[in-house]
């Protein structure tokens, strides 16, 4: 249920950020369009960074949609969903264990360095 809210917050804020408002601070489509009569150039710019936002928000939607068609297809529901928020499952140690296991896979996976990293001299020659 959280993620659904936060994923869905963002994805309005990328989709405001595509359409580029006048005086919001973003690039978007009618920032760049507006911004041909000042420079061309800068709108020339301005508009990539309108198309990639708008690429941006379509992949979110899709991603949005499918996790969601997931969700229900495995027998979630909001009602589930906040039964689950208001009992605390997701604050139950196992469920943060198995969480943790299943995130950090076989062990540690940290580069093992087969010598030690050589020191400087202790003499005075650097300094």
């Amino acid at each position: 249920m959280a993620f659904f809210f936060i994923f869905g917050a963002q994805f309005v804020l990328v989709g405001i950020q595509a359409l580029g408002i006048s005086g919001w601070g973003a690039c978007g489509w009618i920032a760049a369009v507006m911004f041909f009569s000042s420079n061309i150039g800068a709108a020339v710019v301005m508009l990539v960074s309108a198309i990639m936002f708008t690429v941006v928000t379509v992949m979110m939607g899709v991603a949005l949609f499918r996790v969601h068609r997931m969700y229900r297809g495995g027998g979630g529901s909001f009602h589930k969903a906040q039964e689950e928020w208001s009992s605390g499952a997701w604050k139950n140690e196992r469920v943060r264990e198995a969480g943790f296991h299943a995130v950090s896979g076989a062990g540690n996976t940290l580069p093992q360095y087969p010598t030690p990293v050589q020191s400087y001299p202790s003499d005075e020659r650097w300094s």
